[in-house]
């Protein structure tokens, strides 16, 4: 289970030539809502006060995810990851913290875009003596490179969203909420516009050149390999095992 926060974190989901509904259940972790063409999807755990990701959340958007890879009329996911994949284009808006695992979803997206204010993107794991085990260190060293990648990921420090969208970690940073979803709305009604084949297969001619699946899933193993050493070792001395489950419950995504 990672503890990740959201503060808006949103699909939606635009259909080519149809504004029948996608068949989806009622989810416990998520909360859908649809108006024609536009499936509004929220992360939601009301027992949690920071709305942590739980296993509900994970079986939910497992689900969701199969459901999308079977529906030939979605264009466009806006997200607030076996999500790489997707034929759809996948798009983040940011308000809040994205660390750890959050900023590993994040980076996975096709396009990511955030608010200025209180906006902070990181990977925190090698400050708590692991490292990021969800593709984080693949997809963000694609986005900023080898040299920046390292600098942020071996030294756990943050970036603002203006810093970030400077050097490519996101597309664009907006002074105001409103600023961002309007863009962002913009973008995908626009995207809805094209085929889905010509979406997929931009992404395709795009995605040769991003971290492969099987190197994903080697880093998600040995991350949890670190995980049970850091568990079973009895040479942890009690200060390092404090300071580690601090930054594990710091690893949030959308505040």
């Amino acid at each position: 289970m990672y503890p990740i926060r959201y503060l808006s974190l949103a699909m939606a989901i635009f259909k080519a030539s149809s504004v029948l509904s996608l068949d989806l259940p009622k989810y416990t972790g998520l909360k859908t809502a649809q108006n024609h063409s536009i499936l509004t999807v929220t992360f939601h755990n009301p027992s949690s006060p920071v709305n942590l990701w739980n296993e509900d959340t994970q079986n939910d958007l497992i689900d969701l995810v199969s459901r999308l890879q079977h529906d030939n009329e979605t264009k466009v996911v806006v997200f607030n990851s076996d999500v790489p994949r997707l034929p759809q284009v996948t798009i983040g808006a940011v308000e809040g913290r994205a660390r750890g695992a959050g900023n590993e979803f994040l980076v996975a997206l096709d396009m990511r875009f955030a608010t200025k204010n209180d906006t902070l993107f990181g990977q925190p794991e090698v400050g708590s003596g692991l490292f990021p085990g969800g593709g984080g260190s693949q997809f963000l060293t694609n986005l900023i490179g080898r040299g920046r990648a390292m600098e942020y990921i071996l030294s756990s420090n943050d970036i603002t969203a203006t810093e970030a969208a400077e050097i490519g970690w996101i597309n664009k940073a907006f002074d105001t909420s409103n600023d961002l979803y309007d863009y962002v709305d913009k973008l995908a009604q626009r995207l809805a516009l094209f085929p889905l084949s010509a979406l997929a297969g931009g992404k395709k001619t795009v995605n040769r050149a991003s971290p492969s699946l099987e190197h994903v899933v080697a880093d998600a193993k040995d991350f949890f390999k670190q995980m049970w050493l850091l568990w079973t070792w009895s040479s942890i001395s009690p200060t390092f095992f404090l300071f580690f489950m601090s930054e594990v419950q710091d690893h949030s995504c959308l505040k």
